[in-house]
């Protein structure tokens, strides 16, 4: 199978803390990646660092065999082909849900309004947000808000999405509309890493789990083996702590 992002001996420190210590792993094409491990386990900011929110300390990031941080790589291509979906949506308040949507197909791929509005409409029917086309964020709840981040991603054509723990900040009963959102795109075979606590999720939808902890992978592989047979006493006591 062909690696879309390969991560190789990434390193990342803030100060004296050493938050990624040798990082080591492959997403596949069409796979759906969940990373788990208690908070401060450098989950985020591996995912930051593959976004390059954050800048390694050292380390490879490869995209399609192609480290992204030689500088040799096309940048706004490759924020394009690789979407972020965050914690707290990040949706511009000060534009309605199609704005949102718009706005970076027009500034990064330079498609047309038109082009772009019928991208966005799409992607939001795909979401069952498009009947909020002209509502502003603060109008949404935190699930509608996500949909519409995850419509915003979509519509930017990416080969890859990273996903920060997604439903962290929604209330409960606004979780499941926003994984089913997500179990469906893993059905039509979009690649995506996805940092969460949702160990339902998990297990239903990927096709790997990384198990993250001070900064390290200790476990990883199929669902049914590091969730149904974890080898650790690290990760059988986060696992007991999250049923």
């Amino acid at each position: 199978m062909e690696s879309v992002i390969e991560v190789r001996g990434l390193r990342k420190a803030f100060g004296s803390h050493e938050v990624l210590r040798g990082i080591d792993f492959a997403a596949q094409k069409g796979e759906v990646t969940c990373i788990i491990g208690s908070s401060g386990s450098g989950k985020s900011t591996l995912l930051r660092c593959i976004n390059l929110l954050e800048t390694p300390d050292a380390g490879e990031i490869l995209y399609h065999g192609e480290d992204i941080l030689t500088g040799r790589v096309n940048m706004p291509r490759y924020h394009a082909k690789v979407g972020m979906v965050f914690q707290q949506f990040n949706l511009f308040g000060n534009m309605d849900v199609l704005g949102n949507c718009v706005t970076g197909q027009m500034k990064v791929l330079k498609r047309s309004r038109e082009e772009s509005e019928r991208s966005a409409l799409k992607y939001l029917r795909k979401v069952g947000m498009e009947a909020y086309v002209n509502a502003k964020p603060r109008q949404l709840s935190g699930g509608q808000k996500q949909r519409v981040a995850i419509a915003r991603a979509l519509a930017m054509d990416p080969e890859v999405i990273l996903f920060d723990e997604p439903t962290s900040a929604l209330d409960p009963e606004m979780v499941g509309e926003v994984l089913a959102v997500m179990q469906n795109l893993a059905q039509e075979g979009l690649t995506m890493l996805v940092v969460t606590h949702e160990m339902g999720f998990a297990r239903a939808v990927a096709d790997q789990v990384v198990f993250m902890d001070g900064g390290v992978i200790c476990e990883q592989g199929a669902p049914q083996q590091v969730l149904g047979a974890p080898k650790s006493p690290r990760l059988r006591s986060f696992l007991s702590s999250m049923l």
